[in-house]
């Protein structure tokens, strides 16, 4: 009896779609999102202050009551390290975060080099306070902390930041503002912003709020890394949506 092959049918989405799509880079023609794949998002390197934020991390688990809030609300290791690569990567100076995961992620944001600006938006009183003690002991740049409703503290940060480089949207608790969150931050991107949005699949309206962007005009470029979306404006770059295997 013949054996027949086993054919698997790559259905977008599916776990095996999902690893080889570009995976290494393998069918991506641009040499700019070939190198942003093999030598950023792929990256392996684990750089000094990655050590000191994952101790810090220890001590937050390890501190009652907010040892429980950290464990479920702070960003995965995994996702800061990407943050930290992409900062690095873009060399982004003017930095707006939006949900502060514990302020986390903002010292991977924030730790590549001296002489950055950031602005973090908190609307809960509660992950301010955590985020506040992380920076007082790890931060390597000021951090200015914002707490309110984000919808009113966004205008004012947008026009003291001017001109931003790079914003990360940790927006899962607001799900029903995050169209005209990013709307707002769309006016005051450049050439070489970057926006990560964070859990793009964690919903429906999170899935319908990632193929909005995807079709925004002025967006040239895509990447779905399941968990978490980034976002390029860079017109010299052909309008492209990427699926990459993280």
């Amino acid at each position: 009896m013949q054996i027949l092959p086993k054919v698997y049918t790559l259905r977008k989405g599916s776990l095996l779609y999902r690893s080889i799509r570009y995976r290494k880079g393998f069918g991506v023609h641009s040499p700019f999102v070939f190198n942003l794949i093999t030598k950023v998002i792929e990256e392996k390197c684990a750089y000094y202050s990655f050590y000191d934020i994952e101790l810090l991390r220890k001590q937050l688990l390890q501190t009652r009551p907010i040892g429980e809030i950290v464990k479920r609300e702070a960003i995965r290791p995994k996702h800061g390290a990407l943050l930290f690569r992409l900062t690095n990567y873009f060399k982004s100076r003017n930095i707006l975060q939006i949900g502060t995961s514990m302020g986390l992620s903002t010292l991977y944001l924030t730790s590549y080099a001296t002489g950055l600006g950031c602005v973090a938006l908190e609307n809960i009183p509660e992950f301010a306070a955590i985020a506040r003690q992380a920076f007082a002991k790890e931060g390597r740049n000021p951090v200015d902390l914002r707490i309110g409703n984000y919808k009113n503290l966004l205008p004012k940060a947008l026009i003291d930041i001017n001109s931003l480089d790079f914003v990360f949207f940790n927006t899962l608790y607001e799900q029903h503002n995050n169209l005209w969150l990013f709307n707002e931050c769309v006016k005051y991107a450049h050439n070489d912003t970057v926006f990560v949005i964070e859990g793009i699949k964690a919903s429906r309206k999170m899935r319908e709020f990632w193929e909005g962007i995807c079709t925004c005009p002025e967006v040239t470029v895509t990447l779905d890394l399941y968990s978490l979306g980034i976002v390029l404006f860079n017109k010299k770059l052909h309008k492209r949506d990427y699926i990459v295997y993280f």
